[in-house]
């Protein structure tokens, strides 16, 4: 059993008759086995590491991947240190353990593990976490939208009905060809931009009045007051979220499940786009010619449904919402599921949204390098945009309802 110092009441081994720090006196030394322990072949590495880095999770698992000695462990006076102590000690005993390697002394670094590993042991089990936990169970979920000048936009119903593009053209101050795209939609989109939201305010009452048709003026308080997206995770106890950092990644294991007790107002469908690009050398006697140029390597298309509740938004994901458990499901396919699903909400009277395909638009910033060097580009930033604009559209219109509005002037305003 490792004996305490009289003197300044650190520990030492049980075979030292002199304390190692201050040289007082210690009680009737106890030798040790020869092969108590045994010590890792990258243990500087491990070592240095401890200290440089602050760490010392994998000098942990080395050593207690190794035999310790049972009286090795520390006495029961070791469990009231103070933590921080117990780490300021095992990070003396790693110095202690380092120096005497570079020495040559191999007798005082066996001491000095023995301690390492008797303060570690003493620590306790740590939670095991990979890396990819780390990166997205402790990061803040983020919304990410796509960067515009202008910040507010108009956002209407698609009409689905040619007939209505002249009273468009008419009401929003378009082109023929413009309002004719706007009157064939049969998805909500955005059709305009611009620094004055008091413009498009009227722009959107002229529609609801004139026309019939359902608009709202969005802007980046409102496509965000609903909060980060959450992953409807599966059905198997009931439906279950998670919360998600970055929807380009798989969902960590370690992601606490909450039950989902809401029920959707709205359902937005869709597909997200996800484009992978790499680097090529091409021709040119320019340098900036034939480096640095990318090429499309690969699209995938992921089917994405937003249930939006009164207290968020909860998204179903293909490849991360399991469906095995869920209502009308198709074994082995996520959209047939979703279809089925699709029917039964606008069935019940859920207002259920005609799918619609975004694409990167090039406003969300530059892509993600990937761990292959290329680039990815998704659409996120758009569906995070286009579904959002959705709620705002028919979920609380009110929250958009135009005051009154001087003249208009489409100078400043940009159509889509």
């Amino acid at each position: 059993m490792a004996h305490t110092c009289a003197d300044c009441g650190r520990l030492n081994a049980p075979n030292k008759a002199a304390c190692i720090y201050c040289g007082g006196a210690l009680p009737e030394p106890v030798a040790l086995e020869a092969d108590a322990l045994s010590v890792p072949d990258d243990i500087d590495q491990l070592v240095r590491q401890a200290m440089t880095m602050g760490t010392t999770h994998k000098l942990q698992e080395a050593m207690m991947a190794h035999r310790v000695a049972a009286d090795a462990a520390p006495d029961e006076e070791v469990s009231e240190t103070d933590p921080v102590d117990r780490l300021n000690e095992l990070v003396a005993a790693a110095s202690d353990a380092a120096a005497a390697q570079r020495a040559g002394l191999l007798g005082e670094r066996d001491e000095a593990l023995r301690r390492v590993a008797a303060w570690v042991h003493e620590w306790g089990p740590l939670p095991e976490r990979s890396s990819r936990d780390t990166i997205l169970g402790d990061a803040e979920p983020e919304v990410p939208l796509p960067k515009y000048r202008r910040p507010h936009a108009l956002v209407l119903d698609g009409p689905n009905d040619i007939d209505r593009a002249a009273g468009i053209a008419k009401a929003i101050d378009v082109d023929g060809v413009t309002a004719r795209m706007i009157a064939i939609a049969k998805q909500p989109r955005i059709v305009l931009r611009s620094d004055q939201r008091d413009r498009l305010n009227s722009m959107a009452e002229t529609l609801v009045d004139s026309l019939g048709i359902a608009a709202a003026v969005v802007g980046p308080a409102e496509l965000l007051a609903c909060g980060p997206a959450v992953l409807l995770a599966g059905f198997e106890h009931g439906p279950e979220t998670v919360k998600i950092a970055d929807w380009t990644r798989e969902t960590p294991q370690s992601a606490v499940r909450e039950k989902m007790v809401d029920t959707p107002l709205l359902v937005v469908p869709g597909e997200v786009v996800l484009l992978r690009f790499r680097s090529v050398r091409s021709g040119g006697r320019l340098k900036h010619l034939r480096e640095g140029r990318m090429t499309p390597s690969s699209e995938r298309r992921l089917a994405v449904v937003d249930l939006h509740t009164p207290s968020g938004v909860v998204r179903m994901l293909e490849g991360e919402t399991d469906v095995a458990n869920a209502p009308g499901t198709v074994e082995g396919s996520f959209r047939k599921t979703i279809r089925n699903m699709l029917e039964a909400w606008a069935e019940q009277g859920v207002r259920t949204l005609e799918p619609r395909s975004v694409s990167p638009g090039g406003q969300g910033g530059p892509g993600r390098t990937g761990e292959d060097g290329g680039l990815l580009s998704t659409s996120w930033p758009e569906w995070e945009e286009h579904s959002r604009a959705c709620r705002a559209l028919f979920i609380d219109p009110e929250s958009t309802r135009p005051e009154p509005a001087e003249e208009l002037d489409s100078t400043n305003i940009d159509p889509l």
